[in-house]
């Protein structure tokens, strides 16, 4: 409220100021700003810290898991598509469970898919108990379900994080890949 014949701060500002028009308008603009700063109240957020991505007892369990993922991976790569130089390295593997174009028939009564399951669920829930290709796929999918539930249980991390976790277990899943994988491609390159 004003008191007759007292003039406002923006009058009197303009006065004193005629010829800059944007005075007034800095003047408001300050203003509001120091307002804005002083009506901001703490609302039980803590800051958040920044930690660093380390190497920790989950990432090795997990890293291992992953190792583990694509180590199955590259072995049921090499049986599918170097049979050869696997069994040229072990030649006293099975070819019944290790062959995946002969193991696919463990699953059914005499090796005849016509005659059906060998066992109950032999051919769904049970089917990595038949040969070496369905173990390596049950190992591999387990092995990720499982670092993934171990991934949830530690909460939201940064976009770093994340991004440094995925550098991390793509190197252990390439690595379990390798181990199993290229050993065998070039056993049948010639020399």
């Amino acid at each position: 409220m004003r008191i007759s014949g007292e003039k406002s701060i923006l009058e009197q500002l303009h006065k004193t100021s005629p010829k800059n028009p944007y005075m007034k308008t800095l003047f408001i603009a300050l203003l509001m700003c120091s307002l804005a700063s002083h009506a901001q109240y703490n609302i039980g957020i803590e800051p958040k810290t920044i930690s660093h991505w380390k190497m920790d007892k989950n990432k090795i369990i997990t890293g291992s898991l992953v190792f583990m993922a694509g180590a199955s991976k590259g072995f049921n790569e090499t049986l599918m598509f170097h049979w050869d130089a696997f069994h040229q390295k072990f030649p006293h593997a099975n070819p019944n469970w290790y062959d995946p174009q002969l193991s696919w028939k463990n699953k059914y009564k005499d090796g005849d898919p016509a005659k059906g399951a060998k066992f109950p669920l032999s051919t769904t829930m049970l089917v990595a108990t038949t040969d070496q290709y369905h173990l390596n796929n049950f190992i591999n999918k387990t092995a990720w379900v499982s670092t993934i539930m171990i991934k949830m249980s530690e909460g939201r991390k940064s976009f770093k994080h994340y991004f440094l976790d995925m550098l991390y277990y793509t190197a252990c899943h390439q690595m379990g890949f390798a181990l199993t994988y290229y050993s065998f491609t070039k056993a049948q390159r010639p020399h």
